[in-house]
């Protein structure tokens, strides 16, 4: 049996906690990444049509800017390098492609709609990054405490 001082469990659990948080990292980076790199790489899943089919402004200048925010984002929070900045930039991307999914009618991507819980799902899971930290195993936790006293 393990004899435990009160001081080591609640320890333990804070390091396991802080493992722990690279699920919310992988949910959210994940998709980010693929779906980014998918914008620009795969014939008919294109980023512009999607957002003229939404009717938000300027098209042409959106369109790239979205896709680079989703494959940064998603880059930042599966390396768990500068998380918070990761989850701060895939949060309004993912208010947005909800507001997209609400919108457009009929899809104009080859691969049709994917589901609306998948922003939900990423905008939650970016959100536990931006308040809690990219956790135990990512390169800010390499990097140490931030300069102003908080954990990265």
């Amino acid at each position: 049996m393990i004899n435990a001082t009160s001081d080591t469990l609640p320890r333990e659990q804070g390091r396991v906690a802080q493992r722990l948080l690279l699920i919310p990292r992988v949910i959210a980076g994940l998709p980010l990444l693929a779906i980014g790199l998918m914008h620009v790489i795969a014939d008919g899943y294109g980023m512009r049509p999607l957002v003229e089919a939404a009717g938000l402004p300027a098209a042409a200048l959106l369109s790239p800017v979205a896709v680079a925010v989703e494959v940064v984002a998603g880059a930042l929070l599966l390396l768990g390098a500068f998380a918070r900045v990761g989850a701060a930039l895939a949060l309004p991307a993912m208010a947005v492609a909800a507001y997209a999914h609400v919108a457009i009618e009929e899809w104009p991507n080859a691969g049709g709609e994917p589901p609306l819980a998948l922003p939900v799902i990423v905008a939650l899971a970016a959100a536990v990054i931006l308040a809690r930290g990219a956790g135990a195993w990512s390169v800010d936790a390499r990097r140490g405490p931030a300069e102003d006293g908080e954990t990265a």
